[in-house]
C-alpha cells in the first residue's frame, strides 16, 4: 500500500501512537476539588468537545480560561496538557503534568496514570530531538522471467513508454540474481508549524537506492538503476500528511548507460477512521544517451487518487485506485495517453507474516503512425501479482524480512508484435538497520 508517510517517519509514528492512546484520557476528578461554577462547566464540556475532534487551539483556550478562574482544577489541566502534547508542544505537555504530580492531594491512582503520560512524553520528546537519523538496507534474492525481452518493468522505473519489442523478438526466459541497497536520511530541524487549529512536525526525507539485476545469460537485459531522491514532508498527527519528493534515476541497460530520469513528485494523505485518501502525482523528464532513442525523450505525467480501507482491526487492508497518464514523447510514435486502475489486498495470516495481491488495468493510446503499419498503438496490459513477507524475530535472521512474489503480465494490442505475456518469479531476503 501506499502509504505513499509514506517514506516515512518513526518518530512522528510514535507520536501518532501515543496521541491515540492518550487522546480520549479521563482521568477521574478529585474529591479535594471544588465543584466547577456553571459557566466553568460548559466551558469544560466545550473544551473536552474541541479536544476530541481535535480542534486543539480551541481546547487550549477553553482549559486555560477555567484554570485562570480556577487554578487548583487539576482535571482542566490535565486535559490541557494533553491538549499540548497533541500539539508537539512537549515541554508545556510536561510542564503541566508534573504540577499535578507534584500536588500532594493527587490521589494514588491519578499518579500512577501521570507517569505514563510523563514517560510517553519523554519517549517521544527524545524521538523528536534526533536531529538526523540514518537507516541503511539490504536485499538479495533470486528471480524467473519468462520473458526477459520486454525489458524493464514500470515497477521498478518510473516509465519506460514502448515495449523493447521489435519484429524480430523471440520471447525468451531466464533466471537472474537481484539486489537492492540503500540508505535512508531523516532530518529532523525542530519546526512545527499550525495549519488551522493543529501542528504539523516538519521534517526532510532522502535516499538513495542502487537496484541491480543480472541474468544468467540474457545479458543485454541486465538492468542497473541508481535513484536518489530528497523533499520536505509535513505531518499533522491523526489528520494528515504531505510530501515532496526531487527524484533522479541514472539507468544502464545491458551494461550500456540508457537514460536520465528527473521527476518531481506531490503527495498528500487524509487520514480519516481505520483509513487514508491519497493523492499523488509525477511529472518526469526522460532523457536519453543514444541518440537512436532521442524520439523516445519528453515528458511523463500522471496523477491519481487511492483509498486505503482497514478491517478486523487492522488485520486486514484494501486498496482501490485510478490514475490518469499522459507522456509527450519527441516522436509520436511514442507519445501517449491513458489510464491506470488498482486494487489491492494485504492481510496478516500470521503473527510475524502477511500475505498480499495485487491488480493493476491500464489503457493506452499512443500519438502516433506505427512504422510500418497503418495504425497508431492501441494497448491494454492487465498486471496480477501475489506474494507473502514473513519477518524473523529471534535466532540468526533477527530482524530479517523474507518476501515472495509471483508477476503476471498480459499486453494486448492491436499490433500483434506488441503484444506479450510475461511471468516473473522472485524471492528474496531483505533487512533494514
Amino acid at each position: 500500500m501506499n502509504n505513499a508517510m509514506d517514506r516515512r517517519s518513526h518518530g512522528l509514528l510514535s507520536c501518532m501512537v501515543a496521541a491515540i492512546t492518550f487522546g480520549t484520557l479521563h482521568l477521574p476528578a478529585q474529591a479535594e476539588e471544588p465543584k466547577p461554577l456553571d459557566p466553568d462547566e460548559i466551558t469544560f464540556k466545550q473544551g473536552m468537545e474541541a479536544l476530541e475532534d481535535d480542534r486543539l487551539q480551541t481546547a487550549m483556550k477553553a482549559f486555560q480560561s477555567i484554570l485562570t478562574n480556577q487554578s487548583k482544577l487539576h482535571r482542566a489541566r490535565l486535559e490541557l496538557a494533553v491538549a499540548y502534547y497533541r500539539s508537539l508542544n512537549y515541554a508545556e505537555a510536561r510542564k503541566l503534568s508534573q504540577q499535578v504530580l507534584d500536588d500532594p492531594l493527587t490521589p494514588p491512582e491519578v499518579r500512577v496514570t501521570i507517569l505514563a503520560f510523563l514517560a510517553q512524553i519523554q519517549k517521544d520528546e527524545a524521538a523528536a530531538s534526533v536531529r538526523h537519523e540514518f537507516k541503511p538496507s539490504i536485499s538479495v534474492g533470486m528471480m524467473y522471467d519468462s520473458n526477459v525481452n520486454v525489458g524493464p518493468s514500470s515497477d521498478i522505473v518510473t516509465e519506460i513508454p514502448g515495449a523493447i519489442l521489435t519484429g524480430t523478438s523471440v520471447e525468451t526466459s531466464d533466471n537472474a540474481t537481484v539486489l537492492t541497497a540503500g540508505v535512508a536520511h531523516k532530518f529532523q530541524p525542530g519546526k512545527t508549524y499550525l495549519f488551522g487549529e493543529r501542528t504539523a512536525g516538519f521534517l526532510w526525507q532522502s535516499q538513495v537506492n542502487l537496484y541491480e539485476r543480472n541474468y544468467s545469460s540474457e545479458d543485454e537485459f541486465n538492468l542497473t538503476v541508481l535513484s536518489a531522491s530528497t523533499g520536505p514532508a509535513w505531518i499533522v498527527l491523526r489528520h494528515w500528511r504531505a510530501n515532496l519528493a526531487f527524484n533522479v534515476d541514472r539507468i544502464w541497460l545491458g551494461g550500456s548507460e540508457l537514460a536520465w530520469f528527473n521527476s518531481v513528485n506531490p503527495a498528500v494523505t487524509w487520514q480519516f477512521n481505520d483509513g487514508e485518501l491519497t493523492w499523488d502525482a509525477t511529472v518526469t523528464d526522460l532523457r536519453y544517451d543514444e541518440s537512436s532513442d532521442a524520439g523516445r525523450e519528453g515528458t511523463y505525467q500522471a496523477t491519481g487518487l487511492s483509498l486505503g480501507k482497514y478491517f478486523n482491526q487492522r488485520k486486514v487492508a484494501t486498496q482501490v485506485g485510478a490514475r490518469v497518464l499522459d507522456f509527450q514523447a519527441e516522436d509520436d510514435r511514442f507519445g501517449n495517453d491513458g489510464y491506470e486502475l488498482l486494487a489491492g489486498l494485504i492481510v496478516k495470516a500470521w503473527p510475524d507474516g502477511t500475505i498480499y495481491g495485487r491488480a493493476n488495468y491500464r489503457d493506452v493510446e499512443y500519438d502516433g503512425i506505427e512504422p510500418g503499419f497503418p495504425v497508431a498503438r492501441d494497448e491494454e496490459e492487465r498486471r496480477y501479482s501475489a506474494g507473502f513477507q514473513h519477518d524473523f524475530r529471534g535466532g540468526n535472521l533477527d530482524k530479517w524480512t523474507l518476501n515472495g512474489d509471483f508477476q503476471f503480465t498480459d499486453n494486448d494490442s492491436n499490433i500483434s508484435i506488441y503484444e506479450y505475456d510475461r511471468r516473473q518469479f522472485m524471492l528474496n531476503l531483505g533487512r533494514t538497520f
